[in-house]
């Protein structure tokens, strides 16, 4: 309790202390454009947070705004004209704020959505609830003009990725972007990169975009899912049909051509470890099942699109 209460006394006192700044002359914002737009007040907000910096004490930060109202279920056509709109002129006046700053080469901006629009229009000539769709990624350094991830061959019912009402199959993993944007960050070690994207484990590594990929100053080179073989179990990344085998399948020659095995550890090789009720039971660290299975889909876009 006492933690918490100190903590929340030393934040309530930053605030005001962030107060007073904000109405400083050097923190001044009175030459970023008004707008009752609240997507451009929110931009504007964090390029004042971010003016800052230096005074709050960091050096590389995460914001998260939201733009509300693209969830239109009739007349798509209107609203999405008047949210593009919204969106590109909140964009276009952070972005230029941010080569004021000198720092636009160290931003990245990010834009998803927790789910995609189905292709084919209702009734009322809107669009419902999806699944895949296409984002888009922007900022100083990125390598623009390019579209990463993989297209539908057909935007029709003959599409292996076609389900129900024009709904998308994703095909690329919003574990794919986040990737190499924390790379681009400083996180470089797996072990710390699994931390920050838990279900990177899910998917194929070799298959994940790195900061090479998508900055024209990243560190990590473009994977090579044709060499790269993650779990050691003598088949490639790219031809591996069960990827993370179990390190007793791969010591005892139990891996057929495709990464896989079909066949259970023998009951002598599993360890017997006491139970609270003096019970045998197997030892946890070894698995009595082989690791044969299917990666999930992700509720992300088809393709990361950096522009």
């Amino acid at each position: 309790w006492s933690v918490m209460t100190s903590k929340a006394l030393f934040e309530y006192e930053k605030s005001l202390e962030y107060a007073e700044l904000f109405d400083s002359e050097e923190f001044d914002m009175g030459h970023y454009p008004a707008s009752l737009d609240k997507l451009h007040n929110r931009f504007r907000s964090v390029a004042q947070f971010m003016k800052m910096r230096s005074v709050r004490k960091v050096n590389r930060e995460v914001f998260m705004l939201r733009h509300d109202g693209f969830d239109s279920h009739s007349e798509s056509k209107d609203v999405i004209n008047k949210m593009f709109e919204e969106s590109n002129n909140a964009i276009k006046t952070f972005v230029n704020e941010m080569e004021l700053q000198g720092i636009w080469e160290n931003v990245v901006i990010v834009m998803g959505s927790e789910f995609g629009r189905s292709i084919s229009p209702n009734r009322s000539g809107g669009s419902d609830h999806g699944w895949g769709g296409n984002y888009f990624v922007l900022g100083g350094s990125l390598k623009g003009k390019q579209i990463l991830g993989q297209y539908p061959e057909q935007l029709s019912k003959e599409s292996d990725q076609w389900i129900s009402r024009g709904r998308i199959i994703p095909t690329t993993p919003w574990e794919n972007i986040w990737h190499g944007i924390a790379q681009w960050m400083g996180v470089l070690d797996n072990g710390d990169l699994l931390k920050a994207l838990p279900n990177m484990k899910n998917f194929r590594k070799c298959d994940m975009f790195t900061d090479q990929d998508l900055f024209v100053d990243g560190q990590v080179p473009t994977y090579d899912c044709a060499n790269m073989d993650e779990d050691n179990d003598g088949v490639v990344d790219d031809l591996d049909l069960c990827p993370g085998t179990l390190q007793y399948f791969i010591e005892n020659g139990l891996v057929d051509e495709n990464g896989c095995s079909g066949t259970f550890p023998p009951s002598s090789s599993l360890s017997p470890t006491s139970s609270p009720t003096g019970e045998h039971t197997l030892s946890p660290t070894l698995s009595a099942s082989p690791t044969t299975s299917t990666l999930p889909f992700q509720d992300i876009g088809n393709n990361g699109s950096p522009s």
